[in-house]
């Protein structure tokens, strides 16, 4: 991973808010300023693909380009990865929820973040007061979004994994065709997201496939058409 300092504004001063700040009035009045801080006190942080990226208690980012897959940690009760959210530009991001749950965040490709570590942390919070109402909004959406993924994963395996194949083919880094939405992922990594057994997985992807759900194309490229039956 490649860490920069002072981030400058060059190219960043238009990255979008999240929806949930858009449809705040008065927070999306403060975007602005919030960027501003953000670039002022924060580092530009690359990952390359399928690259970890770690943030302490206080720690949180923005996402500038690519893609992060957050996921749950496995535990003894259930050892399966639970795929939360695959972040896009402009999603602000932190790893501890509600709940004591630690979220992991895994590179799609290669993607760039603006990140507030914990030494800028009171510098960006002295300039910027209004994140101690902005922090538990963040909290929360990443809580509400695990809470639905739970409620999305229950049912058959191959539904674990269409979920999963909906939510890469709807990113920002997928490709329009004539085939479908074309995504960069083979069906370990599906598999994988999805936290179904490989067995299990093998008979959910001949199904998908013969339905017309899903073609795979060499080791690292799909298509997904999301209407078909």
């Amino acid at each position: 991973m490649m860490t920069k300092g002072f981030a400058g504004s060059n190219g960043l001063m238009d990255v979008p808010a999240p929806d949930w700040i858009v449809n705040n009035e008065c927070l999306f009045a403060h975007w602005g300023s919030f960027l501003l801080a953000m670039i002022k006190h924060g580092s530009i942080e690359t990952l390359h693909k399928t690259e970890c990226l770690e943030l302490a208690t206080l720690e949180f980012g923005l996402l500038i380009d690519g893609g992060l897959y957050v996921t749950d940690s496995p535990n003894d009760d259930d050892p399966r990865t639970l795929l939360i959210q695959f972040l896009k530009r402009g999603d602000l991001f932190s790893t501890p929820i509600s709940g004591g749950k630690h979220l992991q965040l895994t590179s799609h490709c290669k993607t760039t973040c603006l990140i507030i570590r914990e030494q800028a942390f009171e510098p960006f919070r002295t300039e910027f007061p209004l994140w101690d109402s902005i922090f538990p909004l963040v909290d929360a959406s990443m809580a509400q979004a695990y809470s639905r993924a739970l409620s999305d994963s229950v049912g058959r395996d191959q539904d674990r994994i269409r979920r999963v194949l909906t939510m890469l083919a709807s990113h920002p880094t997928a490709i329009d065709s004539k085939l479908g939405r074309e995504v960069e992922a083979n069906k370990q990594q599906i598999r994988d997201l999805a936290g179904v057994q490989k067995r299990s997985a093998t008979r959910a992807f001949r199904a998908l496939e013969e339905s017309g759900v899903v073609s795979f194309y060499g080791y690292k490229r799909l298509f997904y058409r999301e209407n078909a039956v």
